[in-house]
C-alpha cells in the first residue's frame, strides 16, 4: 500500500506498515515517525527525565469549578466543588446575618449556618459599647454584677451613698450644681445626710411671759406699805435636744458604675 501521511503524532496509525508492504519503504516509515515526533514536540531541546504520572498531572485538563448547560451555572460538584471554597477563592465573605421577607413585607432576621448569637454578639459588642456607652457614662442597675460582664470595658463604682444632679448650664447659672469639668476628670460633690439648725436657720418666733407679783415684799416696794414687788427679767426653761435632723429627700438605693475605660 502507499506510505501513509500525517504532521503530528495522532496522525500516525499504529497497524502500519502493513506486512504486505515492500521493505524498501521502511526508511520511508521511519523518516515520518521521526517528522511526526519533532513536530509534536517542537520546544524539547534536552532530557525529559519526570515520570509519567508527574507529565500527566502536569498537563492534565483543568476542572472547572463552575459548569453550565448553556443557560444556567452551576457548581462542579462532582469534582468537589463548593459554595465555600469558591467564595474563599474570590474573597467573598458569607454574611452572618440574612433577612428574608414574607410575603407582606415583614423582615425576618437570622443568622447564618454556623454563626452563634454569642458569636455575633463578641464581634459589635464592642462597637455597641463606645456607641452607647462612652468612656465617662453612668450605668445603673438593681443588680450588683459590673457591666464589664456585659458590655466589656472597664468601670468602677460610682456615687456611693449620693445621689447625682444635673448640670446646671443656664445663662445665670447656681454655682452650687456647675460640674468642674467637662471631661470628668473631676466631680463636685455637695450635700448633707443630717443637718443642725443654727441660730439665724432656725425661723422668727416669740416666747409670751406674764409678770410675776411677789405680795410679800419689804421696804418701801413690800406688802408693809400696801404695795408689791415684781421680777421683770425672768428666762423660761431650756426645750429640744438641738440634734441633727433627716436631710434626706425619699430614694431607692441602686448599684452605679462609671466606665473608665
Amino acid at each position: 500500500m502507499g506510505l501513509e501521511t500525517g504532521t503530528y503524532i495522532d496522525s500516525l496509525d499504529a497497524a502500519n506498515p502493513a506486512a504486505t508492504d515492500a521493505l524498501s519503504q521502511a526508511d520511508e516509515h521511519l523518516r515520518l515517525i521521526k517528522a511526526t515526533v519533532k513536530a509534536t514536540f517542537p520546544s524539547v531541546t534536552g532530557a525529559v527525565t519526570a515520570t509519567h504520572t508527574a507529565i500527566n498531572t502536569k498537563v492534565a485538563e483543568p476542572v472547572s469549578a463552575i459548569t453550565s448547560d448553556g443557560s444556567n451555572p452551576s457548581l462542579n460538584t462532582g469534582a468537589g466543588v463548593t459554595a465555600d471554597k469558591l467564595k474563599t477563592l474570590i474573597g467573598v465573605s458569607t454574611p452572618a446575618i440574612t433577612t428574608a421577607t414574607d410575603s407582606e413585607g415583614e423582615v425576618t432576621p437570622s443568622l447564618a449556618t454556623g454563626i452563634t448569637a454569642v458569636e455575633v454578639w463578641n464581634l459589635v459588642k464592642l462597637a455597641a459599647l463606645d456607641s452607647i456607652y462612652p468612656v465617662g457614662a453612668i450605668y445603673t442597675a438593681i443588680t450588683s454584677g459590673s457591666p464589664a460582664t456585659v458590655f466589656g470595658g472597664t468601670w468602677v463604682s460610682f456615687g456611693q451613698g449620693r445621689v447625682m444632679v444635673g448640670h446646671d448650664d443656664a445663662a445665670e447659672p447656681d454655682t452650687d450644681f456647675v460640674a468642674p469639668s467637662g471631661d470628668g476628670s473631676s466631680v463636685l460633690l455637695g450635700g448633707a445626710k443630717t443637718h443642725t439648725l443654727s441660730i439665724a436657720e432656725m425661723p422668727s418666733h416669740t416666747h409670751t411671759i406674764n409678770g410675776i407679783e411677789n405680795p410679800s415684799g419689804s421696804g418701801s416696794n413690800g406688802s408693809e406699805d400696801g404695795a408689791s414687788s415684781f421680777t421683770n427679767n425672768l428666762t423660761t426653761n431650756a426645750t429640744g435636744g438641738g440634734g441633727a435632723h433627716n436631710n434626706l429627700q425619699p430614694y431607692v438605693v441602686v448599684y452605679m458604675w462609671k466606665r473608665t475605660v
